[in-house]
């Protein structure tokens, strides 16, 4: 099964919770590429459940894997015993980039587990979700969505358009979210109130300028800080045409919003031959 990515269009941070999540005012946006593939396949009882992927910086126990996580969470959940799975796992979506890759994964196995048992309701099912990671419950059912709460409130956005005229540009090193989280300016955060409501209407009207203007991320002026690349690459991006640039999720990919494909095309092609491999740029879909 084919899984998906996201980006964040907006992610404002409105409160710290007491169970260490964040409350947050965010619009997610999904695509179908770049996307992983993941396949289970039955293994002898006694063998547990194995993952098997070739792409670095994956952690192939499964006790440390979101895949192998979701395994144990769903039987946990379901009251059965841990069936014996091998997890097979083609990596597409760069890791630890900001893109929903890992909890995409996570809700995918989730997804092809209760297709295999239907051993939860859907409540059930959400609430093993939300347990795995605050994104997970948006990739069960991945449409472009107004996400309140820790991440948990998830209302479908209609109207939006089917495709956006955005660049990523993903550099090829990890950044938890943990330590996003952990580094970002929380004061300066909650004092700014969200402007989700206003982006909708913006994208709905396909106003890509005034967009722009209403993007925000709560979480990049730490990575910015951290990471010089960035910067650099934010500075390329509006050199050439991008509205607004600035991070996804918990980074370091930044996504760029331009003013038609046209635009981000021909940054692409600039792009691709200003920097070298350890940078990835994707034209999503």
């Amino acid at each position: 099964m084919l899984t998906c990515s996201k980006v964040n269009l907006s992610l404002a941070v409105t409160a710290k919770r007491p169970d260490g999540y964040h409350d947050l005012d965010s619009l997610f946006y999904p695509f179908r590429n770049p996307s992983d593939e993941i396949t289970l396949k039955d293994a002898p009882a006694a063998s547990g459940v194995t993952i098997r992927c070739d792409a670095p910086g994956v952690p192939l126990e499964p006790e440390k894997n979101l895949c192998g996580k979701a395994v144990y969470a769903y039987c946990k959940a379901a009251g059965m015993n841990v069936p014996g799975l091998v997890i097979h796992l083609e990596k597409h979506i760069p890791v630890a980039a900001g893109m929903g890759g890992g909890s995409a994964d996570c809700a995918t196995v989730l997804r092809l587990l209760q297709e295999r048992f239907h051993a939860l309701s859907q409540e059930q099912l959400e609430v093993t979700a939300f347990s795995l990671g605050a994104d997970v419950p948006f990739f069960l059912n991945p449409r472009p969505s107004h996400v309140t709460g820790a991440g948990e409130r998830i209302v479908p956005v209609d109207g939006l358009p089917e495709r956006l005229p955005l660049l990523l540009a993903a550099p090829q090193f990890p950044v938890s979210a943990a330590w996003a989280y952990q580094h970002m300016d929380l004061a300066r955060a909650v004092a700014e109130p969200p402007r989700t409501n206003e982006l909708i209407d913006a994208l709905r009207s396909l106003d890509y300028e005034s967009a722009a203007q209403f993007m925000r991320n709560d979480l990049e002026h730490a990575l910015f800080d951290k990471f010089p690349l960035l910067v650099l690459l934010r500075r390329f991006l509006l050199e050439n045409g991008a509205l607004r640039v600035m991070v996804s999720g918990s980074g370091p990919t930044l996504l760029a919003l331009f003013r038609d494909d046209a635009a981000a095309q021909a940054a692409y092609a600039r792009a691709d031959a200003e920097f070298d491999p350890s940078v990835r740029f994707i034209l999503p879909a």
